[in-house]
């Protein structure tokens, strides 16, 4: 846009290094453009404005929960922002009230220029005055509040695929979840305002509206269907119109059941049981390149991923009683003892793009018989590379990991591939010699990237499992290079490293082969 300084930042999070503001300088968010697609993920494009200087910044489009108009933010801060200027808070009852939507051009000045951005916002009249919602607004506070919801209504017909959902002749609404179905959404509050939407007709139609429209129209346009719309707001008042900049709460929702009854494979019989555990999980340390400290800002996935991320209060006009219905059994095992198996793994709990935030169990890294793998894809040649080089006569055994890798720290995308959705996948083959040498290949998921192969390598019994953590952990926090840090604190324990170039120049499976080979032998 002619006129308009364009800063296009990290699409999951503004820091302060992409941030287009000078540091501590306040920018008032100015408003919030339609999302639309690129490179597979929904955007959001965002107006910021310091003195005369605007600038757009495109942000993931789950971030809107952060984003109220009029709001000042510094630093690329957008969980913390302040209000400012003659804002007030009211109490408007819209029940009733016929809104149409209509697309309006809104000014944004920028070096003395003002540019014309589109946008789309609901008008209505009560009473002699007239009431502008921006139609993103309504989704972001009302409709679509956590980040499972928004990735949903983007999309077109999706909650059909993570439940289905009837009611008996009492009026009892049954929920049954599918796997896909996160098991932090089944607390009370998702359940309840899940069970809003799908038993009102009107708001179903909206949620499904806002799919339909933005993929055949590329615009956010839906109907103003709701029949009543009590809230609490930050309002700018003229004479005669009332602007809605951010809705603070949303009061009296009435949800058409009697009582909700839910199913999910999260919701099981347990029982206690007196046996040891078989196996214990450790979560890994990312402070001393061993563990993901999870305590660190920014490093887990808590409610921020949820609707305490919005400022919103939602209340219920009928209290809703909430059933859970247990799918099958499982015995808990709180005891150890010497068989207890201990594994190192990295905490899933970390921040990523997901719908939600994390997973309550990890699973540990697990070796596998290189004949009962079967990869597709880049890393394939990988594997034929490492059955050749498991017939070698002094080669006791090759076992690997398939594994994605671990998120790291926050903002760091090499753990997803380009299309910033699909996690980026390793292979790690630890070949074991008949003299007791013991060497591990770590193959990565490149497109294109110069990145080497990683050869390991001791003499000692090592904890292989901790060390392909650590390793992987320091390559995301890297940005997709090897971290020397964690190589050298590797040799602390006896373990030492090359990196191995790609043969680019090899024609074929054998040449590559022998070229790893010559490597691994003289290593």
């Amino acid at each position: 846009m002619e006129g308009i300084s364009i800063s296009r930042t990290r699409l999951d999070k503004i820091n302060q290094k992409n941030w287009p503001f000078k540091s501590d300088q306040e920018a008032k968010l100015y408003w919030i453009d339609k999302p639309y697609k690129l490179e597979n993920k929904w955007i959001i494009d965002a107006y910021f404005k310091c003195n005369s200087n605007s600038e757009k910044v495109s942000i993931d489009w789950a971030s809107i929960h952060f984003l109220t108009l009029g709001k000042y933010y510094v630093n690329g801060d957008l969980n913390n922002s302040e209000t400012k200027g003659d804002d007030i808070t009211k109490n408007i009852n819209l029940s009733n009230v016929k809104f149409e939507i209509i697309e309006d051009s809104l000014k944004i000045p920028s070096n003395g220029i003002n540019k014309k951005v589109h946008t789309h916002i609901f008008v209505g009249y009560k009473n002699g005055i007239e009431y502008r919602i921006p139609a993103l607004e309504i989704i972001r506070a009302v409709i679509a509040t956590n980040r499972f919801l928004l990735n949903r209504i983007v999309e077109l017909d999706s909650l059909d695929k993570y439940f289905i959902y009837y009611y008996d002749n009492s009026k009892n609404l049954y929920i049954d979840f599918f796997d896909e179905y996160e098991r932090k959404l089944i607390e009370s509050e998702y359940i309840r305002h899940l069970a809003w939407i799908i038993t009102n007709e009107n708001i179903l139609r909206m949620f499904n509206q806002v799919a339909k429209n933005l993929w055949l129209e590329g615009n956010i346009k839906y109907d103003f269907l709701f029949e009543q719309l009590d809230i609490k707001a930050r309002i700018r008042k003229g004479k005669k119109i009332v602007r809605i900049l951010e809705i603070l709460e949303v009061k009296n929702k009435k949800i058409q059941a009697k009582d909700v009854f839910i199913s999910s494979k999260h919701i099981q019989e347990v029982s206690q049981s007196s046996q040891p555990k078989h196996r214990k999980y450790n979560n890994l340390n990312e402070v001393d390149d061993k563990t993901l400290d999870t305590k660190i800002d920014g490093a887990k996935n808590t409610d921020s991923e949820f609707i305490s991320t919005l400022k919103t209060k939602h209340t219920y006009a009928n209290d809703i009683k909430i059933h859970r219905r247990k799918r099958g059994k499982r015995t808990l095992r709180t005891k150890e003892d010497q068989h207890t198996e201990i594994y190192e793994i990295e905490n899933d709990n970390l921040r990523t793009t997901a719908d939600i935030g994390g997973l309550y169990r990890a699973k540990g890294l697990e070796y596998k018989n290189i004949e009962d793998v079967d990869v597709k894809g880049e890393l394939e040649e990988f594997i034929e590379i490492l059955k050749l080089l498991e017939k070698k006569w002094n080669v006791a055994s090759v076992e690997v990991i398939i594994r994605d890798l671990p998120e790291g720290k926050k903002g760091k995308k090499f753990s997803k591939l380009r299309d910033g959705v699909t996690k980026r996948r390793y292979i790690a083959g630890k070949i074991t010699m008949k003299d007791n040498m013991t060497y591990s290949l770590i193959e990565v998921e490149r497109e294109g990237k110069s990145l080497s192969m990683l050869l390991l390598y001791s003499m000692k019994i090592t904890n292989w499992k901790r060390v392909y953590s650590s390793v992987t952990l320091g390559l995301v926090n890297k940005s997709g290079s090897w971290d020397p840090k964690v190589l050298s604190s590797l040799e602390k324990m006896d373990v030492y490293s090359n990196r191995i170039m790609h043969a680019y120049g090899k024609k074929n499976l054998i040449e590559k082969y022998k070229y790893i080979n010559d490597r691994v032998r003289y290593s």
